[in-house]
């Protein structure tokens, strides 16, 4: 049985040091990825090379309910600077891994809903 205490305040998945991959249609075409960080109400992350995306960086704030907040600058394969603002809503899947929804409006104006999903840390070259 759940307590009353504990349907109140959902368990929040926590992004500390968890890496996301964009959820696409054609996965063979690469998709970009990249890993979150969180500092007690401070979150940022990095993104990484895949599909159109050169780099990106995110930071923002953790909300009380659990949803981040957050401003973007992202770096296209084209040389496109592409910013705007999000609120990112964090939750698990059946699998118990993190998906995240991004509600995002870019700084054209345009708006919409990008996911990515949990996976396994990369292996990087040094």
């Amino acid at each position: 049985m759940v307590s009353a205490a504990a349907s109140e305040h959902p368990v929040v998945p926590d992004v500390d040091g968890v890496w996301f991959r964009l959820v696409v249609d054609d996965p063979a075409g690469g998709a970009p990825y990249g890993q979150y960080h969180r500092d007690n109400d401070l979150v940022w992350a990095e993104f990484y090379a895949g599909g159109t995306l050169r780099s990106g960086r995110l930071v923002g704030h953790l909300q009380d309910d659990g949803s981040i907040r957050a401003a973007y600058c992202l770096l296209t394969a084209a040389g496109e600077v592409v910013s705007g603002e999000c609120v990112s809503v964090p939750e698990f899947d059946a699998r118990g891994n993190i998906r995240i929804a991004d509600h995002f409006r870019r700084s054209d104006g345009s708006s919409g809903v990008t996911y990515i999903e949990q996976i396994p840390a990369p292996v990087r070259e040094a």
